[in-house]
């Protein structure tokens, strides 16, 4: 499809779902040549967003009953690798976090590791449970340094990140931090002070110690021994604190809390054969322009689709609706107030709703004036079958 717009020298938006339309077979073609094998989660989610919005998988048809013309409303992948579901889904997820969230201060912690460990984790995915525990594990630690009598529980809400954004391989955790925990005698307490220099050699031996348990290999021993050489003051963790909760907020928690592995409006060019994309790096506020071959470029976003099942997002602590502590949380207030949870989630409750919201215009709002209704409804992807409307209407 981008082939034929490029070739009649139309421009337009380009789309992750029509490169891997146009692709696919091929690459897979080229790994099969290579003796490479490609996970089963990559292939249902590929086959997945190159059928989102086709007719082909499914649509709903809606009448105008004073004019009678009619509108087609396909259905979509509800994949979270697709950009367009991939986004509602982050927009969701973003909402109930922001409905569990205390009435108090919390951080936005993010935990890195060096690149020389990023290979293991690639490798083995299981493995990527250990960022979990051993974020959960550090900020554990931390907190009953205070009084460890107490045992503190803090709270916390955390997100897998597998990309940098040059798209590489560079597995992190975003974690939602409160700033208060309970203790054994249900008192709470704030921690607004985190010792940064503590913090990182924490989970840098929390890392390393769950790794260690993991993977018996003499190699990886000598590696971590060279780690702890390295990096005499821990691994990279960043702590910035987040303002005060409004609606900005749950757009903060959006962008970090499941969003889309690369936005479209990234990609610059694609002429069939290489495609262009920008970003701009940690370390640097200049915008960089990168070029790659579309097979490299289809390898840095599959990479990052998950296992099936695996969870991404995960409440830790008192969060944890399986906790001890979790009943001593639900009896504090939430953040969010009653209204504006609603208010929101009647945004996010159906396609019609979130059109109404963002574009300012009902869709289904004929042009004579006059609400469409559903007529019909096409369920089977692959096997044409029509429950129509109709027939309710003569029983």
């Amino acid at each position: 499809m981008i082939k034929q717009l490029i070739n009649n020298g139309i421009k337009g938006k380009y789309k992750i779902k029509d490169i891997f339309e146009d692709n696919w077979d091929d690459f897979v073609d080229e790994m099969m040549a290579k003796g490479k094998h490609i996970r089963d989660s990559i292939i249902k989610n590929v086959k997945k967003i190159i059928g989102c919005q086709e007719p082909w998988n499914g649509f709903a048809l809606y009448e105008c009953p004073n004019c009678h013309k009619y509108k087609h409303v396909y259905f979509t992948c509800k994949s979270r690798f697709c950009n367009t579901c991939g986004a509602k889904y982050s927009k969701d997820r973003a909402l109930a976090i922001s409905a569990k969230l205390l009435d108090c201060s919390h951080r936005h912690v993010v935990f890195t590791i060096p690149q020389q460990l990023r290979k293991y984790f690639a490798h083995d995915r299981s493995l990527l449970n250990v960022l979990f525990q051993a974020a959960s594990d550090t900020i554990t630690y931390t907190f009953n340094r205070r009084n460890k009598s107490e045992n503190y529980v803090p709270g916390m809400i955390c997100v897998l990140h597998t990309f940098g954004r040059d798209l590489k391989w560079n597995p992190h955790i975003h974690m939602i931090l409160c700033e208060e925990a309970i203790g054994k005698t249900l008192k709470w307490r704030e921690f607004k002070h985190i010792n940064y220099e503590g913090l990182r050699k924490s989970w840098q031996y929390c890392v390393l110690k769950l790794l260690l348990e993991k993977i018996n290999d003499p190699s990886f021993k000598l590696l971590v021994d060279q780690l702890y050489k390295n990096h005499q003051n821990g691994f990279y963790v960043n702590s910035p604190p987040i303002k005060r909760f409004s609606v900005g907020v749950i757009n903060y928690i959006v962008r970090y809390m499941g969003r889309p592995v690369l936005a479209q409006s990234r990609i610059t060019n694609y002429d069939g054969d290489f495609v262009s994309f920008e970003y701009t790096p940690h370390d640097s506020n200049q915008l960089i322009t990168e070029t790659i071959p579309v097979f490299e470029f289809i390898k840095r976003l599959i990479i990052h689709i998950p296992e099936h099942g695996f969870k991404m997002l995960r409440y830790m602590g008192f969060y944890h609706n399986r906790h001890s502590k979790y009943k001593e949380y639900m009896k504090r207030s939430k953040r969010v107030g009653p209204r504006m949870y609603e208010a929101l989630k009647k945004v996010n409750k159906n396609w019609r709703n979130r059109i109404m919201y963002y574009f300012r215009y009902d869709p289904l709002k004929c042009l004579c004036g006059t609400f469409m209704e559903l007529v019909e409804l096409f369920v089977s992807p692959r096997k044409i079958k029509f429950y129509s409307l109709y027939t309710s209407r003569f029983t």
